[in-house]
């Protein structure tokens, strides 16, 4: 390849780069980045997750797939931050392990192919795991992936029941999953189901954030209605002319997330104002959530919406303790 490697763009073993006419010393040079033990990138490419997904899989067993946290990534899910590359790599069939046991005359059959073909992975900054599940694996953009819903089922394992619902909600706006498919494969037999049964059933379509998915996390484990999302706003020819975020209709009551860029920008605020203006004309009230107010002080923000909601004749009160599992300072997330 001659330095035809440096223009393609993609991850390599440095055994390729080596054959392709490359040296040692220019692998260890600025022109090029080293993103495993042994696989080396263009310093010039941009390192996303599908490009660290691409590189693990070099050095994985050959039928490895990228799964939880990066699968959901590639997918266009919203898990929370980590800085491992996941992958799965799976036990070959019964008969094949059954090469590897003593025969019965006390000798041992040939040994079967071991790591590179099957088994655990040690590299650093790779997150690997090994299943005896094949199915529910698939390409998604040159990519062995396992499938959204399997991603979602296997995230079951490392995730709590907020976090889960994050990445099902994001899931279902990416448009690579529904609800039904998610809770028809929460209901299959398997490890960890009875989280992803329940977070499942708590997925929505319409949920724009995480930020969102949290907010509505935080009223539901309070015991408060859940709000509904995606609220639309119509005018007289049926056009939609404005959204809420999360609310209650009954009650006219809307909760908006504002995060820093909404500050931070002018033109935001300025549209927020209008925003707010014109809800106030309606005969809504608005109740604005902030990261600190579901990361800091969530009692705070549970006690706002509830004197909201009162204040419009709803009977509602924070009936369950169960928010204090996932919201507060010991549960500090990116939002």
């Amino acid at each position: 390849m001659g330095d035809g490697m440096s223009d393609e763009g993609r991850p390599f073993l440095r055994a390729e780069g080596l054959a392709s006419g490359l040296t040692t010393g220019r692998l260890r040079g600025p022109g090029y980045r080293q993103l495993f033990r042994g696989v080396y990138v263009p310093a010039s490419l941009s390192v996303d997750a599908r490009v660290r997904a691409q590189a693990a899989l070099l050095i994985a067993p050959s039928d490895s797939a990228v799964s939880r946290h990066t699968a959901a990534t590639l997918w266009g899910g919203a898990p929370p931050p980590d800085w491992h590359t996941h992958v799965t790599t799976f036990r070959p069939p019964a008969a094949a392990l059954a090469a590897t046991r003593p025969s019965a005359n006390g000798g041992r059959r040939p040994r079967a192919a071991r790591p590179r073909e099957w088994g655990r992975m040690d590299v650093e900054q790779i997150d690997a795991r090994v299943s005896s599940d094949r199915s529910e694996v698939v390409e998604h953009r040159g990519v062995r992936v396992t499938a959204p819903v399997r991603t979602f089922l296997d995230l079951a394992q490392d995730l709590d029941l907020v976090e889960l619902v994050v990445v099902g909600d994001s899931l279902v706006k990416a448009g690579v999953v529904t609800t039904d498919a998610l809770r028809t494969g929460a209901a299959t037999p398997g490890r960890h189901r009875r989280l992803a049964r329940r977070a499942a059933a708590l997925v929505r379509a319409g949920v724009d954030s995480p930020p969102e998915s949290r907010t509505r996390m935080l009223c539901v484990l309070a015991g408060l209605p859940e709000p509904e999302v995606n609220i639309r706003f119509v005018d007289a020819e049926g056009r939609v002319i404005r959204r809420a975020d999360l609310g209650y209709r009954g009650a006219k009551v809307s909760l908006e997330y504002d995060g820093r860029q909404h500050a931070e920008s002018a033109e935001q605020w300025a549209e927020d104002i209008r925003r707010r203006e014109q809800f106030d004309g309606w005969g809504w009230r608005m109740v604005v959530v902030t990261s600190a107010g579901l990361n800091q002080e969530p009692a705070a923000t549970l006690a706002r919406i509830v004197e909201v909601l009162r204040s419009r004749g709803e009977d509602v009160g924070v009936r369950s303790g169960e928010w204090r599992r996932y919201f507060g300072p010991r549960h500090l997330r990116t939002a």
